[in-house]
């Protein structure tokens, strides 16, 4: 008997896979996974609005949203309610499309499924106003988990920060995923009861094998940098940082994962080309978790130099693999790491992080990559997770 035996929760995400964006949202597939592992009923019911951009690029929807019958990887039922919706920047307009395609697809649900205990809503926009203004016995039963970082974007304008305050204001419970985005949901004036639980990292990382390739001593250092190819995940100060080492620290190469159609992530190639070390940098587009994994497998070290994180997913990934990890202060990944499993550097300070990658460099396979493993695991496992949400769902079930 685990847990949460018993409870039957539907997740609605904010972001899920689809065809447009396979990789979207696909951490909240980790939650399904580790409330089943503790005994619940799991299902997920996902309005996937597909928008005009997405269109253009050769998408197809159907012009009025239609059910689609899904399930995860390990079998927990879906409920996809996907079709063409064209708001035209309205973010009234956009939610409440959300919100109505919810309905829809949660009547689907309990047609197939049976009425859910409680609604584990993962963001406040558009997932949580929409699950607290649905009609009863749903909207009483919301748990809201806040992972939208930095949460200044989901303030403005004006109206989408008037629908966020109302469902921090509406859901039975709220949950953030670290301390340093609570302290942004306060700053954003929000009051109430804010819970810090951070995200379980999949089985995928937490459940293999530990430890680098075998390589010689005198083998070259593997570094690993995970995500957009964006100015906000450091990757400016990464390839200025690549560029500038010298003498043994020269003696590194690094796997660069994520690329996107983004304005930096079009000019990281050239630059790179145009780089006196171009020929230490691969760089590989996004990948799914078994292929990410292997490259940890073969890394020495991560360096995840972002300028701001919520959570820092990948960051957890790495540790949970015996990773030691190169990230900067100021984010919500400086939370968990520290001399045994890393090193900090200052934020978007590219001398910085070329002075801690040079004592990564030198010192990476000195770390204790197994006990590194052991304490994230602890940290970021399910059954941890599941503990933590475990009281709050009974607890909402109980009164509503």
């Amino acid at each position: 008997m685990g847990v949460l035996s018993d409870l039957h929760v539907v997740i609605v995400p904010t972001w899920w896979p689809s065809p447009e964006q396979p990789h979207a949202g696909v951490f909240f597939g980790d939650y399904v996974e580790a409330f089943q592992s503790a005994g619940a009923r799991v299902g997920v019911v996902y309005p996937d609005l597909v928008g005009l951009r997405h269109v253009a690029r050769g998408a197809r929807a159907p012009l009025r949203p239609d059910i689609r019958f899904e399930t995860t990887q390990s079998g927990a039922p879906v409920v996809r309610v996907r079709g063409l919706q064209t708001s035209f920047g309205s973010i009234a307009r956009r939610v409440r499309r959300f919100r109505d395609w919810l309905a829809h697809g949660l009547a689907a649900y309990c047609d197939q499924h049976g009425t859910p205990d409680a609604l584990h809503a993962m963001c406040a926009l558009p997932a949580g106003w929409a699950c607290t203004q649905l009609d009863d016995p749903f909207s009483q039963r919301v748990v809201l988990t806040e992972h939208t970082g930095p949460f200044s974007l989901v303030m403005h304008p004006p109206a989408s920060a008037q629908r966020v305050r109302s469902a921090f204001a509406d859901a039975a419970a709220c949950c953030v995923v670290s301390a340093h985005l609570r302290e942004q949901v306060i700053a954003a004036g929000i009051d109430g009861e804010l819970l810090v639980c951070g995200n379980p990292v999949s089985p995928v990382f937490a459940s293999e094998a530990i430890g680098a390739a075998k390589r010689s001593p005198d083998a070259p250092r593997r570094g690993l940098f995970v995500g957009r190819f964006t100015g906000e995940k450091g990757i400016h100060e990464l390839l200025t940082a690549i560029d500038a080492m010298e003498g043994a620290a020269a003696n590194c190469r690094f796997d660069l994962v994520g690329a996107d159609g983004s304005k930096d992530a079009r000019g990281i190639n050239s630059r790179i080309a145009e780089s006196r070390v171009a020929g230490s940098i691969r760089v590989h587009p996004p990948c799914d978790r078994r292929s990410l994994r292997q490259l940890m497998l073969d890394a020495d070290f991560l360096v995840h130099p972002t300028h701001g994180e919520t959570f820092g997913m990948v960051v957890a990934e790495a540790l949970c693999m015996g990773l030691p990890v190169v990230t900067t202060r100021g984010t919500a990944c400086a939370d968990f790491v520290n001399d045994d499993n890393g090193i900090l550097v200052a934020k978007a300070d590219a001398s910085s992080l070329r002075d801690g990658l040079k004592q990564m460099i030198h010192n990476c396979r000195d770390y204790d990559r197994r006990r590194i493993a052991s304490a994230a695991r602890a940290r970021f496992s399910s059954s941890a997770v599941a503990e933590f949400y475990a009281p709050l769902f009974r607890r909402i079930c109980a009164s509503a």
